[in-house]
């Protein structure tokens, strides 16, 4: 048995975004709220305790975040071995330099969802080819239902030119129609480990949680490193209608494996 060790701990730093998608549940568009620098400093400290290979910073969109520069650079300096990923639409990295400077300083790999629903290829065409100069790995990621043959093919050769990677997959929202889940076992795909801490340090053991009533714990718990690796016996609200569930078959995924 070899001890666990938390892939990605994802921080949702605000619910705004510079997109107002209806069937969005990540984001609230400009009404949404931010982070407060305190508690990300808090949930940073948290972290500390616990083995982890990646932070990703997210949201909403988090370059809309007021504080974006200041708390990517906290990050950065209390974690300097830890590979920093920004989960962003790219929108701003075109029209604000210090946010592009932020990102090129604080984070290693960029993440940024581009299709219909982004509606951000022209700034996608900009900022990839400044980020691979740069040195950064970029993945682009485009939903299959939200983007047509000829603009998949353009974002793949945009990529392939200049070294980044183009993956596609499925509608990612939560219950937009898709069939419902057999549960017959816990979610396989928990056995990756990931950690999302919501806008006010709930805390998730799936990167797609969202309901308030699903928290497990919070970063403000004392035994929060403990919890983070504890067995799992129950689904989430959600999980009968995520795309992505995996039956592992299993009643209890463990500790460890």
């Amino acid at each position: 048995m070899t001890a666990r060790i938390l892939k990605t701990a994802k921080i949702k730093i605000t619910t705004k975004c510079n997109r107002d998608c209806a069937f969005c549940i990540f984001a609230n568009g400009a009404r949404g709220d931010n982070m407060p620098l305190d508690l990300f400093s808090t949930i940073l400290d948290r972290l500390r305790s616990i083995p982890f290979q990646q932070l990703h910073i997210n949201g909403g969109e988090p370059t809309v975040h007021r504080d974006f520069p200041a708390l990517s650079r906290l990050a950065r300096t209390r974690l300097p071995e830890t590979v920093m990923v920004l989960g962003t639409n790219a929108i701003t990295l075109t029209r604000n330099q210090r946010l592009m400077a932020t990102t090129v300083e604080c984070y290693d790999q960029i993440l940024i969802g581009c299709d219909d629903e982004h509606g951000n290829y022209e700034q996608v065409e900009v900022v990839v080819p400044e980020l691979r100069r740069a040195g950064k790995t970029v993945v682009v990621n485009s939903v299959l239902e939200a983007i047509d043959e000829p603009r998949r093919t353009r974002l793949a050769r945009l990529c392939a030119r200049y070294g980044a990677v183009h993956v596609t997959n499925h509608v990612h929202h939560i219950d937009v129609g898709q069939p419902v889940n057999r549960l017959d076992g816990l979610c396989a795909r928990y056995l990756d480990q990931h950690l999302m801490i919501e806008l006010d340090g709930s805390c998730y053991r799936c990167f797609n949680a969202m309901a308030k009533e699903d928290s497990e714990f919070s970063v403000w718990d004392r035994d929060f490193a403990a919890k983070v690796f504890a067995p799992r016996s129950e689904h989430y609200n959600f999980c009968l209608r995520c795309h992505e569930y995996t039956d592992s078959g299993a009643p209890v995924v463990p500790v460890e494996r």
